[in-house]
């Protein structure tokens, strides 16, 4: 194993730590109940050119805290958090290649990359689109009415849907902002 390899591994082993500390406090600390609820995602992964526009863009924009930052051999690595929720921020060694679709300078993802649970969709959207972020989709409800949903894009490539919780107000997340 490499040098490079063994840090990418303490890291990783580092950013499981972390996720099971703050899912076992927040869930227990504040509702037994809560541990019974579905699984929900506590984490995700993405990989941009902007590195240092993308951890400013996340922390400054939609309120995520950073964690931890390092320089690996293969590029440099931010963890950021936002209500339990933890985003792997990588810097990518090259420039994402375009789709032949795209317009203008930038292809957004097709599908969300990251799904996060917020308590009011509208004011959320209202705030950012003040903030200049594109919208992809405005808020609207689900088709079965569980939650209602708008989709954003961040400051590179990358699709976030914004989810507000409509039918059980305990399917939100206790520490959700």
């Amino acid at each position: 194993m490499s040098a490079g390899q063994s840090i990418l591994s303490k890291g990783r082993r580092v950013l499981l730590a972390a996720q099971l500390i703050i899912a076992c406090f927040g869930l227990a600390a504040l509702s037994p109940a809560a541990a019974d609820t579905e699984p929900r995602p506590s984490s995700a992964s993405i990989r941009t050119p902007d590195f240092d526009e993308s951890v400013r863009w996340y922390r400054d924009t939609l309120g995520f805290r950073l964690l931890d930052s390092e320089n690996l051999v293969q590029g440099r690595k931010a963890v950021l958090e936002r209500s339990g929720f933890l985003l792997e921020v990588s810097e990518a060694d090259h420039i994402l290649p375009q789709e032949p679709e795209a317009t203008a300078s930038v292809q957004v993802t097709p599908v969300p990359v990251v799904s996060l649970l917020v308590p009011d969709v509208d004011r959320e959207v209202r705030r950012l689109e003040k903030a200049g972020v594109d919208i992809l989709q405005p808020p609207q409800d689900d088709l079965d009415g569980t939650y209602r949903t708008a989709q954003i894009r961040d400051n590179g490539r990358h699709r976030i849907e914004l989810r507000e919780p409509l039918d059980d107000p305990s399917r939100f997340h206790p520490m959700g902002r």
